[in-house]
């Protein structure tokens, strides 16, 4: 399935502009951008799942993993299966804990870094087929600007999937953006488009992606959204390692969160607003 917001359509014209022209690449150099944190049981075995799907389709495959200040050994199971990939693999360490957004976003922008022809990015959780990635890079090279996944049969908390939903919800009236998994982890880009709206983004924000569906639906883009599969994550909780929190059957620490992405929310609504009333 695919969708198309016309280029008025979210706060006027002033938004809109040409998406970034780039020229068709049968076999692209791909980076993919991983955010970590705690994820030692599961990524090797991810990383290697990754590199035996999309490895051998592309003219170079490297992988950016990015650990957000981890506290078990997620960055000794990477640096250890370096040597058993076709891939290149670039492990890089945040001073500090910064979150899953910005650690999103340095996957990002070093990924865009490395000069790859095409982006795509997953969560460090395991919790996509590297079949998956395969499937988005099908369509990237069959000229997609940008592709997204949506998560059939979920493999999460009840707490995930309300939240996914009410998010659909509030983008679609917040934004005029219909989207099925606006926030969805797994999803890529063109190289060029993504520099682009990565512009257009703090370093501290908390929900990347979904600024980035946002941004491109801005620009009159049709971001082709396909099913993907969804498993339970590949580590020892199924709740992830960001919201492990006592007995409380919703993590306070999420509800925390979505509260601040709120708040951020609006704050980024406003400014595409300004920003669509000034004069060209």
């Amino acid at each position: 399935a695919a969708w198309r917001i016309a280029r008025d359509q979210i706060y006027g014209s002033r938004l809109a502009s040409p998406p970034v022209q780039s020229e068709p690449v049968s076999s692209p150099s791909v980076a993919v951008a991983i955010p970590a944190y705690n994820e030692a049981e599961g990524i090797g075995g991810f990383l290697t799942e990754i590199d035996r799907a999309v490895a051998g389709n592309v003219a170079s495959l490297r992988l950016i993993v990015v650990d957000d200040a981890s506290t078990d050994n997620t960055r000794e199971v990477v640096q250890s299966i370096g040597n058993e990939l076709r891939a290149d693999l670039e492990l890089v360490v945040n001073s500090r804990n910064l979150g899953h957004g910005p650690t999103v976003l340095v996957g990002y922008r070093q990924a865009v870094q490395s000069g790859a022809d095409l982006v795509l990015q997953v969560d460090g959780d395991g919790q996509f087929l590297g079949s998956d990635l395969r499937r988005l890079l099908v369509l990237l090279v069959d000229q997609a600007h940008a592709v997204s996944g949506v998560r059939r049969f979920r493999q999460d908390p009840w707490f995930r999937m309300v939240m996914t939903t009410a998010l659909r919800t509030y983008v679609r009236q917040s934004f005029g953006v219909s989207a099925r998994d606006p926030n969805c982890p797994l999803r890529g880009y063109e190289a060029p488009l993504l520099a682009e709206l990565l512009g257009d983004l703090p370093d501290s924000c908390l929900i990347p992606n979904l600024y980035l569906t946002v941004l491109a639906a801005s620009r009159g883009l049709a971001l082709v959204e396909v099913d993907v599969s969804h498993r339970v994550r590949r580590g020892g909780s199924s709740q992830g390692t960001s919201w492990t929190e006592g007995r409380s059957p919703v993590p306070l620490s999420l509800v925390r969160f979505s509260a601040r992405a709120l708040i951020e929310s609006r704050r980024f609504r406003r400014g595409l607003q300004q920003l669509s009333q000034r004069p060209t």
